[in-house]
């Protein structure tokens, strides 16, 4: 049985409608992935590290002295959280713990921070890498995000309105 040859024009016409629906269906991803915005950023919920109720933390930290914790959004560096003065809203920073190899240590008897060197640290992490804290009526959130300012801003969020 012969075998019916195939017509050039008809294959050539096929290969071009293939090429323009793969290009029409880039075209539409493409936009479909600008107008969804901001939709399509993620930030990890690791990057906000919840260190707990003011009043208790500022409790804890005068008892015992800074907090110390491992870097919850890499994992990579230590952490200090330490409060300085008598009120729960403010006075919050978070700072490194670590300098290259070296890491901040406290003394507990004396609740004083100290470098690799025995030189004494400030609570509030001066000269150190510092990060963002916000202060809420129920929690302190540290902000380990990449994008987190250098400079420690303490921002007290007020309770929500209770009018009748």
């Amino acid at each position: 049985m012969p075998v019916a040859q195939s017509d050039p024009r008809r294959a050539t016409i096929i290969g071009i409608v293939g090429v323009v629906v793969g290009v029409v269906m880039i075209v539409v991803v493409l936009l479909a992935n600008n107008l969804g915005g901001d939709r399509s950023t993620t930030q990890s919920s690791r990057s906000r590290f919840h260190v707990g109720p003011p009043e208790a933390t500022a409790q804890e930290i005068t008892e015992r002295g800074p907090l110390f914790f491992n870097d919850t959004a890499t994992g990579s560096r230590p952490l200090v959280v330490s409060h300085v003065g008598d009120d729960p809203a403010t006075g919050w920073h978070a700072f490194d713990a670590a300098t290259g190899s070296c890491v901040i240590s406290l003394n507990s008897d004396t609740k004083a921070l100290t470098d690799c060197d025995g030189h004494p640290v400030s609570p509030d992490g001066a000269g150190k890498h510092q990060y963002p804290v916000t202060v809420t009526k129920d929690e302190v959130i540290v902000d380990l995000s990449a994008d987190a300012t250098t400079t420690t801003t303490t921002t007290t969020i007020p309770p929500p309105s209770t009018s009748n």
